[in-house]
């Protein structure tokens, strides 16, 4: 530590000097000239040294490397070195990561393997421990279960910054399980993240009185700024599917006059959308074109998730003793990124990486994870009911907002089974389970993907990450759910009794093995498949993933059933039968 001192003082070479350039100081504010004095992956000094290397920033700006306050890598579907691939040059290197979906399906053994397959590559992991595996419990099954003493020792380990998500239902469940999982955090001097959709006072004050951080799930600026006023951090979601950037942008800048509590996130991605628009990155261009001050939106990706996440002593600013983690932009409001240092080591460098991904080898039992029930028929797929017709309910999707609404609809009974109405957009779901934990099957109805013929399936669903397949026909559904049982998981169409396209991801049934490049051109034909079917979605398979969430109002689906998120049970799909 001491030869960051003397390096200052001149007694000591650096390692690496940034020159001449525009140093943006996420602390007072304001931009000032300088230079940056590297050792040992720390910054040294602000003033000047002798360096082996150095860079001129001339005409540059120099930022800290950006947070993402919340995401799951698993909807990514890269592995780590291959997503640095495509966050590297977009300026994202701080991963605050909750791998739940991991933790679903291969408890904490599994959620160490995914941490240490970060080991050489550019980005930071690091880590929100799950707070529910399950999500649901009794709602839902999951491969593992991580209990308070599975949380805690995770907890423990350097690389974990806080407990994950903890949704708003169990919180105040009162259940000493998630009150245990809470007090360990808070014993650790570590953040409680929270899921907290659509909540308002007074339960937003019961949340907030159990030490609940801070909430990614607003979608309102009202609710936004009701959790503001009771010390939470608001986490501004826009990722594939929840855009939620515009509308609490545009409703906070005229109500706050303080910023501090707001930070950018990403929570669910699919890399295409990355490669296209950005990351973080694309967080702050578009905050600043909504009038934020470039200097405040830089602060909402650095500094902000640094300090509330107790970890600005080493990272989120330019300033001596934090981790090297820099960005040079060509300026402050197109956010052009010219170079990318990781820990004092240029990795990116006008327009090229210079660091070479290096994949790792993964052991057999994370690869073969996703298992059909033998004897599974088309029917069992479907609701039965006797009569003529039937009231159910549907989960209405809604392109955009992770929630749904529930809908009430009239349809056919046909030889002992309810018939979804593909005409009307209303089409069959369900939910098979791949654990091999009793093979279960929920059923219902969904409208908003509207499929006039055929299925898509996926084995990552949120958050017990069984296999969900909506359709308009049963057959075409039992024909997807067996190819993803085929090919250890991933995304499928089918039309007909064939297979038209499939996305495999096969480590866990959530992730590929393959370059970046490779996934993004299977993403874009198993969504153009889709639409063949009818769907109008832009992105169906990230729209798939959440629709089977049971904790998000009004409805959701496990392998267990419909699930009314709101009341947190069971409920039949069928109301009424004539």
């Amino acid at each position: 530590m001491f030869e960051l001192a003397e390096c200052a003082l001149g007694r000591r070479t650096c390692d690496l000097k940034i020159e001449n350039v525009s140093i943006v100081d996420v602390y007072g504010g304001e931009v000032f000239g300088g230079n940056i004095c590297i050792r040992s992956g720390r910054i040294a000094s602000l003033h000047d040294c002798e360096a082996k290397r150095v860079v001129d920033g001339r005409g540059m700006y120099a930022v800290p490397a950006f947070f993402d306050a919340h995401m799951h890598v698993e909807p990514t579907a890269l592995m780590p070195w291959e997503l640095a691939r495509i966050l590297v040059p977009r300026g994202t290197l701080e991963l605050m990561m909750d791998p739940h979906e991991v933790g679903n399906v291969a408890g904490v053994e599994g959620i160490r393997f995914l941490v240490n397959l970060f080991e050489g590559v550019p980005l930071r992991p690091l880590v929100q421990v799950p707070s529910r595996v399950p999500s649901a419990p009794g709602l839902e099954t999951t491969a593992f279960t991580l209990g308070p003493e599975g949380v805690a020792e995770l907890l423990r380990e350097p690389w974990a910054v806080s407990l994950g998500e903890l949704n708003y239902q169990n919180a105040l469940s009162g259940k000493e399980e998630y009150l245990t999982k809470i007090r360990e955090a808070h014993r650790l001097r570590k953040v409680v993240n929270g899921h907290a959709p659509e909540v308002l006072p007074p339960v937003a004050d019961a949340y907030a009185s159990l030490g609940i951080a801070d909430d990614h799930e607003s979608v309102e600026p009202e609710e936004a700024l009701e959790k503001i006023r009771r010390g939470m951090g608001i986490l501004v979601r826009e990722g594939t599917t929840e855009r939620n950037l515009e509308v609490l942008i545009k409703g906070l800048l005229g109500s706050i006059r303080d910023f501090r509590h707001l930070m950018f996130c990403t929570d669910d991605k699919h890399p295409t959308d990355i490669v296209e628009e950005g990351h973080i990155d694309h967080c702050v261009r578009r905050s600043i074109e909504l009038g934020v001050d470039p200097v405040t939106a830089i602060q909402m990706a650095t500094v902000n998730t640094a300090m509330h996440f107790r970890l600005d002593l080493e990272l989120g600013a330019i300033a001596p003793h934090r981790l090297a983690d820099i960005l040079l932009l060509e300026d402050l409001e197109g956010f052009s990124i010219s170079t990318v240092v990781f820990e004092g080591k240029v990795v990116f460098r006008n327009g090229k990486l210079l660091w070479k991904p290096e994949p790792k080898g993964i052991p057999e039992k994370f690869l073969h994870t996703v298992h059909v029930g033998r004897g599974l028929r088309n029917e069992d797929l479907l609701v039965r009911a006797e009569g003529s017709r039937a009231l159910v309910r549907v989960i209405g999707v809604i392109e955009g907002p992770i929630v749904n609404r529930e809908l009430l609809h009239w349809l056919p009974i046909v030889d002992g089974h309810v018939r979804a109405d593909p005409e009307m957009g209303i089409n069959h779901i369900a939910v098979l389970e791949r654990h091999g934990r009793g093979g279960g099957v929920g059923k219902g109805f969904v409208s908003g993907f509207s499929l006039k013929e055929g299925a898509i399936a996926s084995t990552v669903a949120h958050d017990h990450h069984n296999l969900v397949v909506v359709g308009a026909d049963s057959g075409d559904m039992l024909v997807a759910a067996r190819e993803l049982e085929r090919v250890g998981g991933g995304f499928t169409v089918a039309r007909g009794g064939r297979i038209l396209e499939t996305l495999e991801l096969p480590f866990l049934g959530l992730m590929s093995l393959e370059r970046y490049e490779v996934v993004l051109e299977g993403l874009e034909r198993v969504n153009e498949a889709a639409r063949s079917l009818g769907c109008g979605m832009r992105a169906p398979f990230m729209q798939l993933e959440f629709v089977s969430l049971p904790t998000v109002p009004d409805l959701g689906i496990t392998d267990r059933g419909l699930v009314d998120a709101r009341r947190f049970e069971i409920v039949d799909p069928v109301v009424e039968v004539e």
